[in-house]
């Protein structure tokens, strides 16, 4: 990975300043960039979220539920590392719920606030796993799950999206239960509901268990994002 400091035209490559009329030097602003691509890439904050997902680029296109949703991630990243609580973004595909918790990690890192940060895909995770499982290649389930159950500010994007084998359950009730035991901040996304519209919909707890939606409760606020899809009508445009 290439330096920020390499192409400084204040710093020549330095990373140092020198102070006026002193013999002192100064960190270069650009080390700043630098290290907030550093947390940036050790978050795992997909690339494609990375230019876009921020709370001040998240558009409420007049909806007064997303609105309120930002207003909550906000308060989040103001409060951070001080947080009581993790938040349960709870809406349909589309609605903006996993900008929003990204943006959270992003907001954070730019605020150079502290902590150890961290985006997982629930699905891509189990796969991880399963693929560990059968190969010496790959990393253990140990070395996979670190980081997850660590991390100081956890976004678990998908909640409930794999299908809930035995499998599926004991792992995520490990990592929730861990992380409910350690006191560590979690911000959960899922397009599944407590109370479905429609009867053939499931709801959260039918996905994750009765024991794992109790911890929720009291880990997490529930912020229900009540929005059309925007992949649908804002073509190649992020929201």
């Amino acid at each position: 990975m290439e330096s920020v400091a390499t192409n400084c035209a204040v710093c020549n490559g330095s990373g140092w300043v020198p102070e006026p009329g002193s013999f002192r030097v100064r960190p270069c602003d650009c080390q700043d960039d630098l290290r907030r691509g550093l947390r940036i890439a050790s978050s795992s904050i997909p690339a494609r979220y990375v230019p876009h997902c921020t709370l001040a680029g998240f558009h409420e296109r007049n909806n007064p539920s997303l609105a309120s949703a930002k207003r909550r991630v906000a308060r989040l990243v103001d409060e951070w590392p001080m947080a009581e609580r993790g938040l349960l973004l709870m809406g349909p595909c589309g609605s903006g719920k996993t900008h929003l918790a990204v943006a959270a990690l992003i907001d954070i890192i730019t605020q150079g606030k502290p902590g150890k940060l961290l985006f997982s895909n629930f699905q891509d995770l189990i796969q991880q796993i399963l693929a560990s499982i059968n190969s010496d290649q790959a990393p253990s389930r140990t070395e996979i799950l670190e980081p997850v159950l660590t991390a100081d500010l956890l976004v678990l994007d998908e909640l409930g999206s794999q299908k809930p084998t035995q499998f599926v359950q004991d792992m995520l009730y490990y990592i929730i239960n861990t992380r409910y035991n350690e006191n560590r901040t979690t911000v959960f996304t899922t397009n599944y509901l407590d109370d479905p519209r429609d009867a053939k919909e499931e709801s959260l707890e039918t996905r994750i268990g009765k024991r794992l939606r109790s911890r929720l409760f009291e880990m997490t606020e529930r912020v229900v994002v009540d929005a059309d899809d925007y992949r649908k009508s804002v073509s190649g445009k992020w929201v």
